[in-house]
């Protein structure tokens, strides 16, 4: 069975496609089976990393079962030493109406496609569909840039991951469940106490489901001066929210990520040299150790 690997962000505009069409490209030339699936409703365009303009079939097409599984919607891209691609599928009904039924057909067909690797691209922001495609996969991937906006969001983003990864510890209809859902919290001890109240034990059932939520911590589009203290949104991580961001890399600011993209092509085919693609090398190499691991 495939590892999956879910990347998200807060906001649009962090390079999220970006990074992960380039960790995609990694993975597979090494020789690893790698498989994209894009699940950015609105916002699919994985496929242009690839110079793939009009695809013929989407992910459309397992939505709306005009076929069963998605290795028939999967592109081989030969140029890109064998990378598969399953492309989304814009803002179409069924994708943005998804029901929960669909939704878990969805990813029990992520789940049997046929791969070492399945990268998944998650929308950017805190709608459902992101949150839960985001927590299904078996690692996941943090893009945020060094801006005040973006650092705001993508704690926003952690912050409602981290409540969703709680709810996993009960039953949907349970009462806890559906009382943690009416709530805005702010810390994570908050919902510890609330789940008390309500169901003595809760704690430690939240706790424990925590202790498996990593989500992994990359920095994009970094200036020389940049104020992030990523420490900083670490120490605030494992104060409020009970979890660990383990980071994966920065990656700098650089022209010519706008230059591979106008070529179709990912930094780090177009230009292996380039101040991002050493920095995306580096966090490639990360990553891997961590994939095998999950494999172990």
């Amino acid at each position: 069975m495939a590892i999956t690997v879910s990347v998200g962000s807060g906001k649009g505009g962090t390079g999220k496609s970006m990074v992960l069409a380039n960790l995609a490209l990694l993975l597979a030339r090494e020789g690893r089976r790698v498989c994209v699936v894009d699940l950015d409703v609105g916002g699919a365009n994985a496929h242009i990393f690839f110079g793939l303009f009009e695809p013929q079939y989407s992910l459309t097409d397992f939505l709306t079962r005009k076929v069963d599984n998605l290795n028939d919607v999967a592109y081989c891209l030969d140029a890109f030493y064998d990378l598969k691609l399953i492309p989304g599928t814009g803002d179409t009904l069924q994708s943005a109406n998804m029901s929960y039924q669909e939704k878990m057909r969805l990813l029990r067909g992520i789940k049997a496609i046929d791969a070492d690797i399945v990268l998944i691209d998650v929308g950017a922001g805190t709608n459902y569909h992101s949150l839960d495609f985001f927590m299904a996969a078996d690692l996941q991937i943090c893009i945020t840039m060094p801006e005040p906006t973006a650092i705001m969001d993508f704690y926003r983003f952690i912050q409602l991951a981290t409540l969703r990864k709680a709810l996993t510890s009960f039953l949907s209809q349970s009462e806890v469940s559906k009382t943690l859902k009416q709530h805005n919290f702010q810390t994570i001890t908050e919902v510890f106490e609330l789940a008390e109240e309500i169901e003595e034990g809760s704690r430690g059932k939240i706790q424990d489901e925590l202790q498996s939520f990593h989500p992994l911590l990359i920095i994009n589009k970094v200036v020389p001066g940049s104020k992030l203290n990523s420490l900083k949104l670490k120490k605030m991580a494992s104060k409020y929210l009970g979890i660990y961001l383990p980071e994966l890399g920065e990656i700098p600011a650089d022209a010519l990520v706008g230059e591979s993209l106008q070529a179709y092509m990912p930094i780090c085919e177009y230009s292996p040299k380039a101040d991002a693609s050493l920095a995306l090398l580096v966090i490639w190499q990360k990553l891997t150790k961590i994939i095998d691991l999950c494999k172990k």
